[in-house]
């Protein structure tokens, strides 16, 4: 979504709703999708032990857990706003909402490539090397969205620290899909096309992504873009939960 510092009550009324329905539409299908994959994994026989079907269930909860609360953060203060017009101190639950969804989004892309390694490796043969650079690519990512300098709770653009803190989510983006194109082409329990799917729904939601995250308070209307980056990753759990590609 939008995570720009625009006051809401500037937008007409029907773009205010229309918004709000999309994010509750959104927060709706995600407890869905997570209460699905929760029992599926739930569900697996344990005599059968950690099987691919365990482990795309399992970490596709986590996935759709973290995804989830982080949204939520900065979601549901901006349905508030859009509903209301306006809502008090709303530059810091917005703020506050989009440092925390910055950080449960990074930590997504750690899980994810973890889900594709075991569906398909043994223990010996994960892209441990990616793995590891994803994580300290993480960390540093973490550290730097915790400096002041970001400006999260003001309506001050900072162009220059909105690029230095997405240099290191890019290369995660990028590790991401070497690391499950390494899968996909060493598939053996799920088809081609389930991971193809996925890695084509993460360079598009890196594609609608970073203008907003680096342009979006200098040009809010970049903020729609958003929308199609978030419908992204609810295709992208739908695939997980429901899909035999």
């Amino acid at each position: 979504m939008s995570n720009d510092f625009n006051e809401k009550k500037t937008k007409p009324l029907g773009a205010r709703l229309g918004e709000a329905i999309f994010c509750i539409v959104y927060l709706v299908f995600m407890v869905v999708v997570v209460s699905h994959m929760a029992g599926k994994s739930r569900g697996i026989t344990p005599m059968l032990g950690e099987t691919p079907d365990y482990y795309r269930y399992a970490f596709g909860f986590l996935m759709g857990a973290l995804l989830m609360g982080g949204d939520a953060f900065h979601l549901i203060p901006r349905i508030i706003i859009d509903i209301r017009g306006s809502m008090y101190k709303e530059n810091v639950f917005l703020g506050a909402g989009s440092l925390i969804s910055s950080i449960t989004m990074t930590l997504f892309y750690n899980i994810l490539i973890a889900m594709g390694d075991s569906m398909e490796y043994s223990p010996d043969e994960y892209n441990y090397g990616i793995e590891k650079a994803i994580l300290v690519l993480t960390l540093i990512r973490i550290i730097l969205l915790l400096f002041p300098q970001n400006k999260w709770y003001t309506k001050e653009p900072s162009r220059k620290w909105a690029i230095i803190r997405n240099v290191p989510f890019i290369m995660i983006g990028v590790l991401v899909v070497f690391g499950l194109l390494n899968v996909m082409n060493h598939s053996i329990h799920y088809p081609s096309s389930f991971y193809l799917t996925i890695i084509i729904l993460v360079i598009l939601s890196f594609v609608f992504y970073l203008p907003v995250a680096i342009l979006g308070k200098e040009k809010p209307k970049l903020g729609m873009l958003m929308i199609p980056k978030t419908i992204c990753y609810m295709i992208m759990m739908g695939v997980i939960a429901y899909g035999n590609c």
